[in-house]
């Protein structure tokens, strides 16, 4: 996921959804020992209650149905610029879309969703903890959401009531990572995306080298803290991803390298969208780049230390990683 660009240049997506996003500066609070200075907020069970009351009806009215015990009821997160709904559209036309291919694409995984969504808001401390054992300075005093994302993300940071709110959805996370996939990583992932704009906030832009870091990066420290980590717990889907990026790496590289200061979106869509008009870039193989680079930079310093480079000396290293990689160092 990751982190948040202007909605003029970045689309977000899951299979065929892009999802547009806005930009708004992260704020923090000073964390007191032992206190969770965010407010979580579960909507998990609402969809249970919806997809109760739902079973037997045509999809039609599955989606109706929908609209009027879930959507109107938490408009803050179910609109266009959360959750990436047509604005042209009236809301109730595009959700019914929204919903009947969502319906058609998590089906088989429901029961998974179910046990997913019963879990995951009592692990957040888990994860939390063990984070902040790694980054004790993590302020975060704004909210976090568990709700269906009707197959928008696994894990976002969006504008919600004028500020930036932590989203996970569970329906994503359940389809991506199944039932053999520890998600602690995933989640160290998103925690790392917050506490990033915390301590170099200077690192957000339009480039392509911040993006290549900021995911990379992320990538890097869930690795880090999660050892056994790997494949679709650290890179999420297509499962082929990490495979077919490292046997293109050098080249790769060198594209990249070439492209660090682009602010253009189609080689953002080549390399973190897989919207490659050649086809010849492996599908979201920037974040593959990305956490090689950050591998690389990484070498003898701490997790701290690499979250807060910035400037022309980040850009200055990042390059230098480039080069390395395309030499087989």
């Amino acid at each position: 996921m990751r982190m948040p660009r202007c909605a003029t240049r970045r689309a977000f997506a899951r299979g065929a959804l892009a999802l547009m996003c806005a930009c708004a500066p992260l704020r923090f609070a000073a964390h007191a020992a032992g206190a969770r200075s965010y407010r979580v907020i579960d909507l998990a069970p609402a969809f249970w209650q919806f997809w109760s009351a739902a079973q037997g009806q045509p999809v039609p009215q599955q989606a109706r149905l929908l609209h009027d015990m879930l959507v109107a009821h938490h408009p803050e997160v179910y609109n266009a610029q959360v959750l990436g709904f047509d604005a042209t559209q009236p809301l109730q036309h595009d959700l019914e879309r929204r919903y009947t291919r969502w319906l058609a694409r998590l089906r088989p995984h429901l029961e998974r969703m179910r046990r997913v969504s019963q879990q995951i808001a009592g692990d957040l401390p888990r994860y939390e903890r063990s984070f902040r054992a790694a980054f004790p300075d993590m302020a975060y005093d704004g909210e976090v959401y568990f709700l269906n994302s009707l197959g928008a993300f696994d894990g976002a940071t969006r504008t919600v009531k004028g500020r930036t709110a932590l989203l996970f959805g569970v329906d994503m996370i359940a389809l991506i990572y199944g039932d053999g996939v520890d998600p602690q990583a995933f989640f160290h992932h998103e925690l790392f995306h917050v506490y990033h704009a915390q301590v170099a906030p200077a690192v957000r832009g339009e480039h392509i080298y911040r993006d290549l870091w900021g995911e990379g990066l992320a990538i890097h420290v869930a690795q880090t803290l999660n050892p056994a980590a790997a494949g679709v717990a650290l890179f999420g889907l297509p499962l082929d991803m990490p495979a077919r990026a490292r046997r293109m790496l050098p080249e790769l590289a060198r594209d990249l390298r070439a492209h660090l200061d682009s602010t253009a979106r189609e080689i953002y869509l080549r390399y973190f969208l897989g919207h490659d008009m050649h086809g010849d870039v492996p599908p979201r193989s920037g974040y593959y780049v990305g956490y090689e680079v950050a591998r690389r930079i990484g070498r003898g310093q701490s997790l701290q230390a690499l979250a807060r480079l910035q400037g022309p000396a980040l850009r200055a290293a990042i390059e230098q990683a480039l080069r390395d990689i395309e030499a087989g160092r």
